[in-house]
């Protein structure tokens, strides 16, 4: 099982824009701006819990890597559907390019059994 930062790589290379891992200093002024807002009780001092921003975050990856991981079994899914029908049309396609070869090959084969061989002049 991947874990949250394997998973934050993994979107990352795959262009998905990811949420930042919280940093102390980046919740401890969030939590200040919540705080200063009017109508909330809290201590502006009191700042976030890491544990429950590092929770928040996993989550958020997560959810991420469940969509992507979803999106991208759809498209495999997609491409293989387009091959087996592709691959349908050309063993619908191929009889009648066979029929058109074949019929060739024939008359090659026959203008060359009507010309006479040619003998070597060392066996002459």
């Amino acid at each position: 099982m991947l874990t949250a930062d394997q998973k934050e790589a993994i979107l990352r290379g795959a262009g998905v824009a990811t949420p930042a891992f919280p940093s102390p200093g980046v919740l401890w002024r969030q939590q200040r701006q919540h705080d200063a807002a009017p109508g909330s009780r809290t201590n502006p001092q009191a700042g976030m819990d890491t544990d429950l921003a590092a929770k928040q975050w996993a989550h958020a990856i997560n959810t991420l890597f469940i969509a992507y991981s979803a999106a991208r079994a759809a498209r495999s899914l997609r491409k293989a559907e387009e091959a087996r029908q592709l691959s349908v049309l050309r063993q619908l396609q191929c009889p009648a390019r066979a029929d058109a070869e074949t019929g060739s090959a024939a008359a090659s084969g026959a203008r060359k059994a009507r010309r006479p061989r040619r003998r070597s002049r060392a066996m002459g």
